[in-house]
This record gives structure tokens, C-alpha cells and sequence, in this order.
């Protein structure tokens, strides 16, 4: 057991950005974020205050809500294959092409159907933490836990398993839309932050410069599940029993 693990869901709501309203809170949160905090990204149009690119037409959606206060306070996307391109790349993909070639070496040339990369996950600076955090879109601290009576203030600052809630959210959405395994392009300190909590990640590449060292990594469907821990799996069957309510 990982400690507090269980509490994600005493805080925080995985929710399907499946209509037009909530998209727009997907790109909202990524403007703050990526353009805003992290100055990654140029500003664009400044009366949306929105943040897009092209892989967004081809993608699926989760927003992380924030119980207490009902806030939209963090997002991800599942970049989907091409539905009339199957070779066309996913994002992470121009940084990596030894992991394209041993994807396609292992898989076939059509690796990327029935796949998707996580991409553009995102979590606004106030539930960050603080120090080198504040310097990467997602918080992958390491599991101190918020004592009960604490102020919402140091919630903010402190929780520690949003990124492990965010990514078991992307595992449940996967899993909703059939995908066989899915890849993402993340700070190897946060895939073995993702291990602790059974996520097993596997490196496919070496590291790479992009806002700070990055490493493609790939996850099977077919295994994801075997590694969890027991209260991953649990906040895993919330999560998608929570995304089916909403579609029914």
C-alpha cells in the first residue's frame, strides 16, 4: 500500500471532457499553465486565453476536478492514431525516433493503431508544489500526506499523488476506448515516481532535451493492471466506473 493513495478520491474527480464546454476548460487550464506559469508556449489568441495545436482534433480528453472547491485544476489528453493516416506520428514521436523505429520493429508498421501517447498533461501552480516543481507541469512528489485539519491552502501545495491520479485516469479512459497500450514523453524522475505505484512505464529511448531531460516510455493494456497496487486498483475501478456513469 502506498500511503494516502486512497485519498485521491476524497479530493479530486476524474471527469471525460466530452463535450464542447469542457474542451474548452481542457485548453483554458493549458494556456495558465503552459503559457502562463511555464512560458513554454507562445501566447496565441489572448481573448480565449486558450491552448491548442493540431493534435487536439485527433484526441480525447480528462480534466481533473478539485472536490472542495469544484475547480477544473489539472487536464491530460490520449492523442489517438489517425483515423485516415495510420502512420501519421504521434507528438512525442519527432523527439524520439529510436523509439518509432523499435516501436515499429516490435509492433509493424501499424504499431500505431489501437494506441495513443498521454500528452499535455497539465496541473495549475497552486496545487504544485513548490521548489523545482513549480517548474514542471505536473507535481510527482513524494508521498508525504496532508494531515486532516490542515488549510485548503496546504492541500493545494502538498497533495502528493495527483500525478499517479491523473495517469490512472488516462489508463481508465484508454481502456474505455479499446487502446492496447499507450506512450508518453516524461521526465524519468516522474516514471520512477509512477513505479512506487505500480504504473510499470518501460523506457524506450534514451533521454532527450525538451523543457528539461525527457525519455519516451511505453505501458501495455494488457499488463498495466497486474502491477497496481491494491489501492490503485481500487481508485482505477472508481475512476471507470465513474467515466461509464457519465455515458450512460
Amino acid at each position: 500500500m502506498v500511503e494516502g493513495v486512497c485519498d485521491f478520491s476524497r479530493f479530486f474527480e476524474i471527469v471525460e471532457a466530452d463535450t464542447e464546454a469542457l474542451r474548452h476548460e481542457v485548453y483554458r487550464i493549458r494556456h495558465r499553465v503552459y503559457v502562463d506559469e511555464l512560458g513554454w508556449e507562445a501566447a496565441g489568441g489572448q481573448e480565449s486565453q486558450e491552448e491548442t495545436d493540431i493534435y487536439d482534433r485527433r484526441a480525447i480528453f480528462c480534466l481533473l476536478k478539485h472536490l472542495a472547491t469544484g475547480r477544473f485544476i489539472g487536464c491530460l489528453r490520449l492523442v489517438l492514431a489517425d483515423p485516415l493516416d495510420p502512420k501519421a506520428a504521434f507528438p512525442f514521436e519527432a523527439l524520439a525516433p529510436l523509439a518509432t523505429r523499435a516501436l515499429a520493429a516490435r509492433h509493424g508498421e501499424f504499431w500505431r493503431v489501437h494506441a495513443a501517447e498521454i500528452s499535455r498533461t497539465a496541473v495549475i501552480g497552486d496545487f504544485r508544489r513548490r521548489g523545482a516543481e513549480r517548474l514542471s507541469p505536473i507535481s510527482e512528489s513524494n508521498g508525504e500526506r496532508p494531515d486532516p485539519g490542515q488549510s485548503l491552502h496546504d492541500e493545494r501545495r502538498g497533495f502528493p499523488h495527483i500525478a499517479a491520479g491523473l495517469y490512472v485516469g488516462a489508463a481508465a479512459l484508454g481502456m474505455a476506448h479499446q487502446m492496447a497500450r499507450v506512450f508518453a514523453l516524461m521526465e524519468p524522475r516522474l516514471a520512477r515516481r509512477l513505479r512506487v505505484y505500480g504504473i510499470q512505464f518501460e523506457q524506450l529511448g534514451p533521454p532527450v532535451e525538451h523543457h528539461g531531460q525527457r525519455a519516451p516510455y511505453g505501458l501495455e493494456a494488457s499488463s498495466f493492471e497486474q502491477g497496481l497496487s491494491s489501492d490503485l486498483s481500487d481508485l482505477l475501478w472508481t475512476i471507470r466506473q465513474t467515466l461509464a456513469a457519465r455515458r450512460r
